[in-house]
């Protein structure tokens, strides 16, 4: 039986993009989390910590268990719409990380997610 809880993120790896959507509304944050997850993993997600006040905060959350020996990489991807912030907190079993956020303009919004799609398919 598997346990849900925090799995282990890696912050060099982890990802904050906002893409603005135009003026007096809020945009959206894409947010990458990779990882080594301990065998045997699965099911992983991001999930809004909706306890966290002054920002952004996300959890990498999946299930684990039976443990095994070792570890697995894991990604996830998650989109959660809010007020631009310049750094958000990831959240995972070995920590809490505050990353960078990269900002993506309303004019250039259209050509990201293009791009984003063409690398999903290669």
């Amino acid at each position: 039986m598997g346990f849900y809880g925090k799995e282990p993120v890696n912050p060099a790896k982890t990802k904050a993009t906002y893409l603005w959507t135009g003026l007096d509304t809020p945009g959206i944050f894409i947010i990458e989390v990779e990882g080594d997850a301990p065998n045997y993993s699965y099911g992983f997600t991001l999930v809004r910590d909706t306890h966290f006040v002054g920002g952004l905060k996300i959890d990498s959350m999946g299930w684990t268990g039976p443990l095994g020996p070792g570890t697995t990489p894991y990604s996830s991807r998650g989109s959660f719409p809010g007020q631009y912030v310049s750094k958000v907190v990831i959240s995972g079993s070995n920590g809490d990380f505050l990353i960078p956020v990269e900002e993506i303009p309303h004019d250039a919004v259209d050509s990201f997610v293009k791009a984003k799609a063409e690398e999903e398919l290669a």
